[in-house]
């Protein structure tokens, strides 16, 4: 399907989508300045309103998707004039392998598969010496009780090559290990590889950091660094994140060497990327290296903060080019996500409130009502709604939010007697 368009010349071709609450903003970025289009799992519903065009394609098939680009570009397309951009975790490494076979700028199917394999990861990062976490891959519980005795207590189990923290578990003894294996090696998320084993790693003390960067031809730009919040512990479940237009603090320096040296070995050489890190009583660790834009609107909190928009940073890196990323602002954001009380069935939530608390920019609803959300472990990301403050800096931030989630009512709708909240929902 086609639709008219007066924007720029180029094409830009996005594949993937994500949910409405965490990428509209980027689809709405985009069509400012491009001619959009996408290749989506299904046809478009709110996507719509932001497509020159669109196809439905199989997101796993590298050959689907480079043909339906193709069938949105036309025939030869002029060099220089055709680009494909990816922020959806299930697509990356098919995408690198499609935009391989066009011959459009992106980052390597290698470098792809280095990044969203884990133990690749940890295997890379050991051989070159670069801050190294201990690890053991297992594939049965009895080789993680193993590797975490090896190891030393605490350790931290996660899935090979899942995301968003699903699955991943602290363990302190031989029997929260065992829990924590069954739950790392049954977890799943949308299309993404399961089966093919469980890291066990030493755990990484120290708060946690994440670090989003432009890379133009090999050339590594920091373009902020995140305060990454977290939650529900003994798992990872991320309930927010800040972002300061400055980081001056004594670890930055060193952050900034272990990032660039990470995309280095992994082979990352285009494209805007997110790496997370633990700032460890030993130095700053890399928890891992994500090919593709930050989740969880941190690229929409990133601009509020600096003034610099990495959804629009990532299509000129698309196309080729080195984009400007001179911070224009120099304020702090921080998004805050709201969680129920409790399991249970959403209900029509009101953020009027909210969204009148003064320094509150952003209130969006996540949750729909009659939605089922379990706590975790046992549903991903089971968010009610976000809130995103701005302000001079984090105590700024935290008390407009403070304020602001304490006239949210996150009472939720009891689940019926039958139902096993055990399960994923």
């Amino acid at each position: 399907m086609t639709a008219s368009s007066t924007r720029s010349a180029g094409r830009l071709v996005v594949v993937g989508s994500g949910g409405r609450a965490y990428r509209e903003y980027s689809f709405r970025s985009l069509h400012e300045d491009h001619t959009l289009s996408a290749v989506l799992p299904a046809e478009p519903t709110w996507q719509r309103r932001y497509l020159d065009s669109y196809a439905v394609a199989d997101l796993s098939d590298p050959v689907a998707i480079a043909d339906a680009v193709l069938r949105l570009a036309g025939p030869d397309p002029r060099p220089g004039s055709l680009a494909v951009l990816t922020w959806d975790e299930t697509a990356v490494e098919a995408t690198a392998e499609a935009a391989a076979k066009l011959g459009v700028p992106h980052l390597s199917p290698e470098a792809a598969r280095h990044c969203r394999d884990k133990y690749a990861t940890r295997s890379l990062m050991a051989r070159a010496g670069l801050a190294a976490v201990r690890y053991h891959l297992v594939t049965t519980v009895d080789e993680a009780v193993a590797a975490a005795a090896d190891l030393g207590y605490p350790v931290v189990l996660k899935p090979r090559a899942l995301a968003g923290s699903i699955g991943v578990t602290r363990a302190d003894d031989e029997r929260e290990v065992r829990a924590a294996f069954d739950l790392a090696d049954g977890a799943a998320f949308a299309t993404l590889p399961t089966g093919h084993g469980v890291l066990v790693e030493e755990y990484l003390d120290g708060p946690e950091i994440s670090v989003d960067s432009a890379v133009h031809e090999g050339d590594v730009d920091v373009v902020h660094i995140a305060r990454k919040r977290l939650g529900f512990a003994p798992y990872f479940e991320e309930v927010g994140h800040l972002v300061a237009a400055r980081c001056d603090e004594a670890w930055a320096g060193e952050v900034r060497e272990l990032v660039v040296a990470a995309h280095r070995v992994l082979g990352v050489t285009t494209g805007v990327t997110h790496a997370e890190v633990r700032l460890t009583s030993r130095g700053p660790r890399l928890i891992e290296l994500n090919a593709r834009l930050g989740g969880d609107l941190i690229p929409f909190i990133s601009a509020l903060a600096t003034g610099v928009d990495l959804v629009k940073a990532a299509a000129e890196l698309a196309f080729g080019r080195r984009p400007d990323t001179t911070p224009v602002r120099q304020d702090t954001a921080e998004i805050r996500f709201l969680y129920p009380a409790g399991d249970g069935r959403a209900r029509l939530l009101d953020l009027s409130g909210a969204a009148a608390t003064a320094g509150i920019s952003h209130a969006s609803v996540i949750a729909e009502p009659g939605d089922r959300l379990l706590l975790p472990p046992r549903q991903a990301i089971p968010r009610l709604a976000a809130l995103v403050a701005v302000g001079a800096d984090e105590a700024e931030c935290a008390a407009a939010l403070d304020h602001a989630a304490a006239t949210v009512d996150r009472t939720v709708d009891p689940l019926p007697e039958h139902v096993v909240v055990g399960a994923a929902a």
